[in-house]
Order: C-alpha cells, then structure tokens, then sequence
C-alpha cells in the first residue's frame, strides 16, 4: 500500500485538526504515516514528512524498537487494540512522555491504524513525585522511628551509649529525609530555570570531593556546554558524584566526569564514570528499561530516585550505559541551550 492510496477529505482532516488530541494514521504493515494532524505534529515536535523520512521509532530513545511498533500496528490492524507510553526526543532535545491507543481504521475498503496520540508528561512527573513522598514517608520515615521507639523500650532495662548513639543517628536521618521531602516537593513548585554553564559546575562540584577524597583519582572532561535548568540539577549532579565515592572501595578507583554536546540530538550528554562496583541489579533495571520501580520494594536507597526525578523533570533522561565490575557508566542527556 502506498501513500497515494490513501484519500483524507477536507472535512475529515478539517475534524481531526479540532480534536485536543494528536492523530495519526499509519499503514499496518510498514508504519508509515499517512495522515497527521496539528496537534499531533505540535507534540512530536516534527511534520508528517519528516516523521516518516526518519521513522517514529527512531526518535524514541530506546523506550520501543521498530519491530516491536510494527507487531503493536499489525494487532490493533487485527481488532486487538494497543495502548503503551513510551519517551520521544522532540528536535528541540526535550525528551517527553507519551500516551498512544492504536485502533483499526477502515477508510475505502482499506485497513489502515489510527493512533491517538496526548503528552502525558506532567503526569508521569506528578506520579513520580507522589512515590518518591509514598516512598519516603512510609518506608524511610517508619524504620527511623522504629529504631528510635525500639532504643527507647530497651532504655528501661539498659543504658549505654550504643543506645544513645543508635537514636542520635536515627534522629539525624530523620531531619535528613525531612530535607528529602522537602526538596521533592520543591521539585514541583516556583524554581525558575536560568543557564548554566555545565563546564563550571562539574568542575566545581568535582573540587569538592576531590578535596575531601585526594586518594582517588579524578578527571574532569567537559566541553563549554549550557543547559537551562533550576538549582536541583547542581543536587542531581552531586548525588551521582557522591554515589560514586560512597558505595565504592577508594583503592585504585577512577572517577571521570564528562560532558559534551550531542548536535544529532540537541542535547548535553554528561557522563559520570567510575570503575568502582556495580549497581545492583535491582537498582539498576529501572534505569536500563525505563520503568518507575515499586517504591516500596525495588530498592533501598532513594538516591537514584532524586536524580532520576530531577532529570525527568527538565525533560532530560538518565540511563545506565555500562554497569560491569571493570567500569559503570551513568548517563544525563538533557536539552541544549544556546551559549548566548
């Protein structure tokens, strides 16, 4: 089947135009676009003709393969109706959350796909935010106070300063998590994006821990980049960073941080690499397959999930190139900003 093929009115497209959703109508077999509305365009980011001159799988950065959205359009094309989200780099190199439904179409005896496309990007954010607060409310926050009400019972049969200690560090973390929540919420609420030089920063941030941990061996790569972003990503960054100090052994290990602009996509790609241990596996699935773990289960630490957050939220991703015992690799890709 062809594109000539396919016949659209003007009163069909004029319709399709006035709907608050994206339309778009493929060939079952090849994917191609026939048809495109505004509002569709408006959300990739690009037209019908370069959507298909460079294929919609192509600018999802690895949420779906080409394959798998072919098997999808061939079942809704069969009466079995689809529906999944998946991220796209719009040309501006914002990366977005989308919602499709795919659905068979009949148009002149012949079959075609139609997919109802909405950006549901604040809504996967609100989501994220309200299990990062599930997560720490009701998992962190409880065992603190455990363990301060269990060294309070043992208090009346013994007193020692492990006692003592014990509560004065739960005590501590808790004023931490508060800090936690407080900067989650944050996320959310009033910070304006300004541009910051990415060079500075990582150089910056790097001094720091380089200061308090000369045993390791650091290297800073970072070309003159600019991104435009809030006073959380300096948090996000750090977080990385810190990660890489603290969950590893300090003989022999190698920190690198870089940054360098990626042009295809209109984005910064910032590097953190180290040659420390590997992220457990439960950790580190949600970043290699890009779904939001179960807060509650998936892991102990909430690092990550910050991070994770904060990127997600400037419309950047956060993915796990390599995660080996010879070499891990934390990837930031975030939109490119004009120097001037």
């Amino acid at each position: 089947m062809t594109e000539s093929t396919f016949t659209f009115d003007e009163e069909a497209a004029d319709f399709c135009n006035s709907l608050d959703v994206g339309i778009t109508i493929h060939d079952s077999e090849t994917g191609i676009i026939h048809h495109a509305n505004e509002y569709a365009e408006d959300i990739y980011g690009y037209s019908k003709e370069e959507l298909n001159n460079s294929n919609i799988v192509e600018i999802n950065p690895g949420s779906i393969s080409q394959s798998e959205f072919i098997k999808r359009l061939r079942a809704a094309a069969n009466g079995h109706s689809q529906q999944f989200e998946w991220r796209v780099r719009r040309p501006s190199g914002n990366i977005i959350w989308i919602e499709m439904r795919l659905s068979e179409l009949t148009v002149d005896d012949h079959s075609y796909v139609i997919a109802a496309v909405r950006d549901i990007s604040d809504h996967k954010m609100d989501l994220r935010y309200l299990r990062l607060m599930n997560r720490i409310v009701n998992h962190d926050f409880r065992n603190k106070v455990q363990i301060i009400q269990g060294s309070f019972n043992q208090m009346d049969t013994q007193t020692n300063d492990n006692i003592f200690n014990g509560i004065r560090r739960a005590i501590a973390d808790l004023v931490d998590l508060t800090n936690w929540a407080n900067a989650i919420t944050s996320l959310k609420h009033g910070q304006k994006d300004k541009k910051i030089n990415v060079r500075q920063l990582l150089i910056n941030t790097v001094k720091e821990y380089k200061q308090k941990h000369p045993e390791i061996n650091w290297e800073v790569d970072c070309e003159n980049v600019f991104i435009m972003g809030d006073k959380s990503l300096q948090r996000a960054f750090d977080q990385l960073i810190d990660n890489a100090v603290r969950h590893n052994s300090h003989d022999d290990l190698e920190i690198i941080v870089s940054a360098s602009e990626n042009l295809a996509d209109q984005q910064i790609d910032i590097k953190i690499i180290d040659t420390g241990d590997p992220i457990p596996d439960v950790e580190a699935q949600p970043l290699i397959h890009g779904y939001d773990p179960d807060p509650l289960e998936d892991a102990e630490q909430i690092g990550l999930w910050e991070v994770q957050t904060i990127i997600d939220t400037h419309q950047g991703m956060l993915t796990l190139e390599e995660n080996n015992p010879e070499l891990k690799i934390l990837k930031v890709s975030l939109p490119l900003a004009d120097p001037q």
